[in-house]
């Protein structure tokens, strides 16, 4: 479970709003409380031990809503912002629920569109600002499906149309690098540049089988 920023908001161009969101979601808080804890945290696009490019591999903003409090109010910034989500996955709306209340404290108010009919919402850039979805991030064990999919532009799961040059040149690379712990090398430093850009904030795994 992970929301996508919509890199066109005038809002969510700001790069201290990105951070400060990221730092304002209690990922532990919802695992715990809204999931009943039948999931994990997450760092990054891929869970904790996984192979070589893991979430452990990486450092993401941690939840620390003083921390944001202070990056809002040096940014001068008071907002709202349109969350999108969906009800077919029953952790999503918890998930908007949580956002809702942690951002809260720390001075963003989040307007909830939880709507099956998100397709219509996601094609007008225009109506939101952050998007949570559920995604499989690397269905055959490689972590090349998310990067392709996800963060290159114009591609199909690209909902907030992240584009870092760096990052797509990148990705390319990882197309034609055929050694497993290089290619594990290559997406730890995707996900730290993703991270890094605070485009996405990835909250949570799901434990299931």
């Amino acid at each position: 479970f992970f929301g996508s920023m919509n890199m066109t908001s005038p809002i969510i161009q700001d790069t201290a709003v990105r951070r400060a969101i990221a730092m304002g979601i209690n990922k532990e808080g919802f695992v715990k409380t809204l999931l009943d804890g039948h999931g994990v945290a997450a760092n990054g696009a891929f869970p904790d031990g996984f192979s070589t490019f893991g979430g452990e591999n990486v450092t993401a903003e941690a939840y620390d809503p003083e921390g944001a409090k202070a990056v809002l109010e040096k940014a001068g910034v008071k907002l709202t912002v349109r969350w999108l989500t969906y009800p077919s996955r029953q952790e999503l709306p918890l998930l908007a629920e949580s956002a809702q209340a942690s951002l809260k404290e720390i001075g963003i108010d989040v307007d909830i569109n939880c709507t099956a009919n998100r397709r219509e919402f996601l094609a007008d850039m225009g109506s939101w600002d952050i998007y949570a979805s559920a995604l499989v991030t690397a269905p055959s064990g490689d972590p090349q499906y998310f990067f392709t999919t996800s963060c290159v532009s114009g591609m199909s799961y690209n909902f907030g149309a992240y584009d870092n040059p760096e990052v797509t040149a990148l990705i390319e690379q990882l197309s034609r690098e055929f050694d497993p712990a290089k290619r594990g090398e290559l997406a730890v430093t995707l996900q730290q540049m993703i991270l890094d850009d605070n485009a996405y904030v990835f909250c949570s795994f799901l434990q299931m089988n």
